[in-house]
């Protein structure tokens, strides 16, 4: 009873720690996107991890490709990629940053490349007050002029604390549901939150039709560039 009360509300209470202003359009933050350097494909590199778990990068990468297909952009398969990159001896993302960008487009006929690092991937216990918090920045570079094409950068922390008011029960909850936490459908849920600002690629209906849109806040959006890889 107390897994299924968690994995719900590990998936559902999602909170973003980014600020919210200013806002402006998608053709506003991202003018590239709408030109003929606008890329089709999008090749992922290894994930460059900041953080204290050393399996997050390998739980970030099963879920990184399907919210970016569902909004328009072939994605070069994730595993035979990586696969590829360790045979060449790139297994961390901070290699793949230092590689020239037309050696992504010679190699794999990539026009893009995605490189996320993960700033954060953390459970914080206390007693009966509990949350995982994730860190993750998005960085989409052309593989043609080594622009940067789209980025963002997001906080989500989620709730794990129980909340019944009985204070043995909440003790118990809590740490239940902090400790079965699934990593997996919160990553997921941060890439669907991520590319919600993201221009919409060639294969989606939209392409090209939601310039005017709002995007996410651009400080998100700049805090991904300033930010050390």
């Amino acid at each position: 009873m107390f897994a299924k009360a968690a994995f719900g509300l590990v998936v559902f209470s999602l909170m973003t720690g980014c600020a919210t202003t200013p806002i402006g359009t998608r053709a506003e933050a991202f003018p590239s996107m709408y030109s003929e350097k606008k890329p089709t494909s999008m090749l992922v590199v290894p994930v460059i991890n900041n953080s204290t778990a050393a399996d997050a990068g390998d739980l970030l990468n099963v879920t990184v490709a399907q919210p970016f297909v569902d909004h328009g952009y072939y994605v070069f398969p994730v595993p035979v990629v990586a696969e590829i990159f360790q045979r060449e001896g790139v297994i961390e993302g901070a290699q793949a940053r230092s590689l020239p960008m037309g050696l992504f487009r010679k190699n794999f006929g990539a026009d893009s490349v995605l490189f996320l690092t993960i700033d954060e991937w953390d459970k914080t216990y206390a007693v009966i007050a509990a949350n995982i918090t994730v860190g993750i920045q998005y960085v989409l570079v052309s593989t043609d002029s080594s622009e940067v094409l789209w980025s963002y950068r997001q906080k989500v922390v989620i709730d794990t604390s129980g909340s019944s008011g009985v204070l043995l029960v909440d003790i118990i909850s809590t740490a239940i549901n902090t400790a079965i936490a699934d990593y997996v459908p919160v990553a997921a849920q941060v890439h669907a939150r991520a590319v919600q600002g993201l221009p919409f690629g060639k294969y989606h209906p939209q392409s090209g039709k939601d310039g005017a849109l709002k995007t996410v806040d651009l400080s998100a959006r700049d805090s991904a560039l300033e930010a050390p890889q």
